[in-house]
């Protein structure tokens, strides 16, 4: 679970796996957060969505972006399909070419999910991970999901430099199966944030993957090992 805020807004980008509600709910809680404008999904997995209801009806959530790729496999999942298919919570389905304003200089960027996807990644819920660029003034990151090296060759092939990048927020809790060195050369970012659990239990991050980041010049941080990471910027300069 990623909060953006600004002074007009408040953004969520996932939230959390409900087996971690109470933890979310203290978390935001402790930020103080009133009310929750818009809530973006990257895609239909437990530990990505899972607290999506909880939250949009405790904080108000008015908007809610996501991917339109429903895991039937997820009760949460099909019940939001159904709700947002009912033209709630103003609904937009994101894909690439698309962009989202939230005010003067701030912005999202739209690469992924789109029709640059080959057949046999249709249906396949990490690789059609909404992937976005936020600018606000000249700092610049960049979300991924849980994207995994099939999406992120398409992706590198299509946008290249594009998708340069101060921060980014590596894919899928820094496995092995993302942030192939095409990929994460392209973005290039100074700093790289790994949301991962336990690491005994999960292996993230992947030592390879850490080791490609930090040879492109990134400095590593995961939330296993440095907890809550908080980046704030004027649009000019960051603090992580």
């Amino acid at each position: 679970a990623i909060l953006l805020q600004d002074i007009k807004q408040t953004i969520l980008i996932d939230t959390g796996h409900n087996a971690n509600r109470d933890l979310v709910l203290k978390k935001l809680a402790a930020q103080n957060i009133k009310r929750i404008n818009t809530g973006i999904v990257t895609h239909h997995h437990a530990d990505h969505m899972g607290n999506i209801f909880q939250i949009a009806g405790k904080y108000g959530v008015s908007r809610i972006y996501d991917n339109g790729l429903v895991n039937k496999n997820s009760t949460n999942s099909v019940k939001l399909g159904e709700v947002l298919s009912q033209g709630n919570y103003k609904n937009k389905r994101l894909s690439a070419g698309d962009k989202i304003s939230f005010g003067d200089g701030f912005y999202f960027d739209i690469f992924a999910p789109g029709d640059f996807m080959n057949q046999g990644l249709l249906n396949d819920l990490n690789n059609n991970s909404i992937v976005m660029k936020m600018h606000y003034g000249n700092f610049t990151m960049m979300f991924t999901g849980d994207i995994e090296n099939p999406t992120e060759v398409l992706i590198a092939n299509k946008y290249g430099s594009a998708l340069k990048a101060d921060v980014l927020k590596v894919a899928h809790h820094g496995s092995r199966t993302s942030s192939n060195y095409q990929f994460i050369s392209k973005v290039k970012p100074k700093y790289a944030l790994v949301s991962c659990g336990d690491f005994e239990e999960y292996h993230h991050p992947n030592k390879d993957v850490v080791g490609r980041l930090q040879h492109l010049g990134a400095e590593v941080y995961n939330t296993n090992t440095n907890g809550d990471i908080i980046i704030t910027t004027d649009g000019k300069d960051f603090n992580i």
